[in-house]
């Protein structure tokens, strides 16, 4: 007896043939066998995916195949529609860093045969002011390495772009002032980035803060005072279980459920890799509202 009365798949049909092909190749014989019936949806437009996910609410499951970028246009749509389906990811992007946070393996066949065997995960989403975000929010060293990414750089060399991109805005940065209110209490700091994690991955780097938990009804504010190698050594530090984040003095942690954050000039706000919003914002975590399908074994 297939365990999902009918699934949907999405994916993004401008991906190329071949590639798209060899994608489906992997997953449908897989999650088939999981539903009683199986609709294939490919878009070619934004237009188009935000309206197959519209289309989709009947389904009692929705995979998607993509990366963090596709899973965060896919929620704005989502989370408009009442008891909508369960959703399973199948990281097709260049970094699948959501996919991560939930345990799913990086490759499709693998991420299939997992989510289709194993358990629903009800997982936190932030409200940051009327949009949505999955993953994270940040400003400052985030938002200038995702801009100044090469377009060229990233379709040769994938997720080492990030990387490349984050060294040279590191290099660069300088502290601006940040007014914070986290659950009604009042921080002024000075940072190069700020970071309100909901997951625990960026750009394929796990987050050293084991204590990021996408299901505990909070969002995680961390800030990284200065662009020096302390500043770096005290950031991995904080993966080591003797470290405690208040005894450092280049990165400050918080955690709370409702985030204003205010710059003295409109700083560019990067939201699962997006960029379209500016400071000021209001973050609200929405506790338990998407359904994933994760791995049996994930904690």
């Amino acid at each position: 007896m297939p365990r999902f009365k009918h699934g949907v798949l999405l994916f993004n049909g401008q991906a190329g043939q071949d590639s798209a092909e060899q994608a489906l190749a992997n997953v449908v014989p897989v999650i088939a066998t999981h539903c009683h019936k199986l609709t294939i949806v490919q878009t070619l437009s934004p237009e188009e995916f935000k309206q197959a996910c519209m289309d989709a609410s009947y389904a009692d499951v929705l995979f998607l195949m993509g990366g963090d970028g596709t899973l965060h246009t896919a929620v704005q749509v989502l989370e408009r529609i009442e008891n909508f389906p369960i959703i399973g990811l199948l990281p097709g992007g260049t970094c699948n860093d959501f996919a991560r946070t939930l345990g799913i393996p990086p490759f499709l066949k693998e991420a299939a045969e997992e989510i289709v065997n194993g358990v629903i995960r009800d997982v936190d989403l932030a409200q940051i002011n009327e949009g949505l975000f999955m993953n994270f929010a940040g400003i400052g060293l985030i938002a200038e390495a995702s801009e100044n990414i090469n377009p060229d750089l990233k379709g040769k060399y994938g997720k080492l772009s990030y990387f490349m991109s984050a060294f040279q805005s590191f290099k660069q940065s300088e502290p601006f002032p940040i007014h914070l209110e986290i659950d009604g209490i009042t921080y002024k700091e000075e940072a190069v980035m700020l970071l309100v994690m909901n997951g625990k991955s960026i750009g394929t780097h796990r987050f050293p803060l084991d204590i990021i938990d996408p299901s505990d009804g909070q969002l995680d504010v961390v800030l990284i005072q200065s662009s020096t190698m302390t500043a770096i050594r005290e950031w991995f530090s904080l993966s080591q279980p003797d470290v405690m984040p208040d005894d450092l003095m280049n990165v400050t942690h918080y955690t709370g459920k409702h985030i204003v954050i205010q710059t003295d000039e409109p700083k560019n706000v990067d939201m699962d890799g997006e960029i379209y919003l500016q400071t000021p914002v209001e973050i609200t975590v929405k506790p338990k509202a998407i359904r994933f399908l994760v791995p049996a074994d994930t904690n």
